[in-house]
């Protein structure tokens, strides 16, 4: 099975005369979609001259055939009770690039828009009321930002390559810009998840030495979990990315390319791990983003599967969100690549980054409620 996804370069039949022209098109898009991919670790797969892929079109992506079939034929029959809400496919006064993360404080959404490095303060109907880049004032310097966390009073946003932690007020004004020391081996850190605790500590993982870091609010490292490289099991972390609290300060960790969410104690202590590497039901192919709510229900993106998955307290699986007729395990989804996750008072909200953000309302669901699909 393919893991992945390619963006078409040329039409289906393109002309001989234009052969050439493609080609060259062709290899500048190669160039630029696997810059992309190492950004954010998105697996791609580029079509062969030779043998060119049979594909499935979602919006701007282009799946292989191979791909789609065996996910719809291993796909959950289980789907969490949800209510698709509203949704933002961009800016109602523009575009954004790569949406990456979108956080609520009372009626305004803060949106992460990674690729144009700025954040977007809106409403539900995709008003923009201010945006946060180096043009604003004051102004804020992002360099391709990954993630967003707020504790109703602040933002955090982790600034990949930077790289640093920033902390704003709700304005836009930065509070601390907190710089991230380098791995043991000299490697620069690459900050791609971030978390904001209740005592002004801010906890954040590093990719690129594969490590999670707590940080009081001056910068100063409290404790590190990991190993500094690739490891599984209570050891480590393989590029630890988006993170969450839940209500008793412990941490959520989206182990990306382990498949799996790791919950670490407000200490950095190994607790538990839910979902395993796979691409059936109850398994992470991706983990992208994750939401824990009041309940201790952890919610997790997942970038390949195209779904949000849900699991109880202690582990089991209570089934997805997204499938775009949720009684049809054979319907699409309404995910493209999600990615940020957030929850508040029983809206969860995720954004996708080429389908824009989706709110879905949970206040109908309970630890129980997970139904089977017709």
């Amino acid at each position: 099975m393919i893991h992945g996804f390619h963006l078409r370069l040329t039409e289906r039949r393109p002309l001989p005369g234009t052969a050439l022209r493609n080609r060259a098109l062709a290899a500048c898009a190669v160039a630029a979609i696997g810059a992309v991919a190492v950004i954010y670790m998105l697996p791609v797969v580029f079509p062969s001259a030779s043998a060119p892929l049979t594909t499935v079109e979602v919006s701007r992506i282009v799946y292989p055939a191979s791909l789609v079939g065996k996910a719809r034929a291993r796909v959950s029959q289980m789907v969490y009770p949800n209510a698709l809400a509203w949704r933002l496919s961009a800016p109602a006064d523009g575009a954004w690039l790569m949406p990456a993360a979108a956080v609520t404080v009372g009626d305004d959404i803060f949106v992460l828009d990674a690729g144009n490095n700025r954040i977007l303060k809106m409403d539900k109907g995709g008003h923009v009321a201010a945006r946060f880049d180096s043009t604003s004032s004051p102004p804020l310097s992002l360099h391709m930002p990954i993630a967003l966390a707020t504790d109703g009073r602040r933002l955090a946003v982790a600034n990949s390559l930077a790289p640093d932690v920033l902390v704003l007020d709700l304005s836009g004004r930065v509070q601390a810009a907190l710089p991230l020391r380098a791995g043991d081996g000299g490697l620069t850190p690459r900050p791609i998840g971030v978390a904001l605790a209740p005592n002004g500590d801010i906890v954040v993982s590093d990719a690129d030495n594969h490590r999670v870091s707590r940080l009081d609010s001056s910068g100063a490292v409290l404790w590190t979990a990991g190993t500094g490289a690739r490891a599984g099991g209570a050891d480590g972390f393989n590029v630890p990315g988006a993170l969450a609290l839940d209500g008793a300060g412990n941490i959520y960790v989206a182990d990306t390319l382990n498949g799996r969410v790791v919950e670490l104690s407000a200490g950095g202590a190994f607790v538990r791990q839910f979902g395993r590497l796979g691409d059936a039901a109850g398994t992470l192919s991706r983990p992208k983003g994750v939401a824990v709510d009041r309940d201790g229900r952890v919610f997790v993106s997942d970038g390949l599967l195209a779904a949000v998955e849900v699991f109880a307290p202690d582990g089991a699986y209570l089934g997805l969100i997204g499938r775009s007729n949720p009684g049809d395990p054979a319907s699409g989804s309404v995910f493209v690549a999600p990615a940020g996750l957030s929850l508040q008072d029983g809206w969860l909200l995720v954004t996708d980054r080429f389908a824009g953000v989706i709110a879905f309302d949970l206040r109908g669901s309970g630890p129980a409620a997970a139904v089977a699909g017709d």
